[in-house]
């Protein structure tokens, strides 16, 4: 019983510097976030902060894997709660749960896709299966749609440039990945969409412009499927 509760306790303090990380970040950008800040906002000394994270760098691993996972976790259930729709639509979905969880997440977002941290560099084998999670869903819906014949790739978007065309077969031939070149780049193409509009939402740079940002991101997010070819989402 002891043990449960000191782990439950353990449990709770690494969420508690996680929190207060988080804190920083909103307040003063990535370059604020430092042991000894977060110690501070905690009441803590920071050598108690060490008995949770060997290091910033371990924790801000642990931050970004754990982001990335929980934005991946936000677009399966979208895309499971879309079974029985068409793989178009369904794509649909999981672009607004995208943004659903950005906006809801802002800080987190930033840290995962925003400033980067000065000096710190992520270990691919912690971060990189948490990524890919991210972006499987989407591709995997625009691989279904283009072998059940919802999408056919029109132009300009059936033009691969040259250069990405090389690069996006190296990763298909590394990782096989069991899905042709140009989904890939089509949800590449798609992923920039999302962010370029995510990010003007997050800084507060298109509100005023759009006035609802929700029906704005939508259509466009239906006007850009359509425009690849993809049969348009119900």
């Amino acid at each position: 019983m002891a043990r449960k509760r000191n782990d439950e306790l353990n449990a709770a303090t690494a969420e508690a510097i996680k929190n207060a990380a988080r804190h920083l970040m909103s307040e003063e950008g990535t370059n604020g976030l430092s042991i000894r800040g977060i110690a501070k906002v905690l009441e803590l000394t920071p050598p108690a902060i060490y008995h949770y994270f060997a290091s910033l760098e371990e924790l801000t691993t642990v931050l970004i894997s754990e982001n990335f996972n929980a934005l991946a976790d936000a677009l399966e259930q979208a895309s499971a709660k879309s079974a029985g729709k068409t793989a178009g639509s369904r794509l649909f979905d999981v672009t607004l749960a995208y943004r659903q969880w950005s906006v809801e997440n802002p800080i987190d977002f930033q840290l995962i896709y925003g400033n980067p941290i000065p000096g710190y560099v992520a270990p691919s084998e912690a971060t990189v299966p948490a990524v890919v999670r991210t972006f499987v869903v989407a591709v995997s819906l625009m691989e279904e749609a283009l072998q059940m014949g919802e999408l056919v790739p029109t132009a300009p978007y059936n033009d691969i440039p040259a250069a990405a065309q090389a690069r996006i077969q190296e990763l298909v031939d590394e990782n096989d990945y069991p899905i042709a070149i140009i989904s890939m780049y089509l949800t590449l193409v798609l992923w920039t969409q999302i962010h370029g509009l995510i990010y003007l939402e997050i800084y507060n740079h298109i509100q005023y412009n759009v006035g609802d940002v929700d029906m704005f991101y939508r259509a466009q997010m239906r006007s850009m499927l359509t425009a690849m070819g993809m049969r348009p989402p119900s």
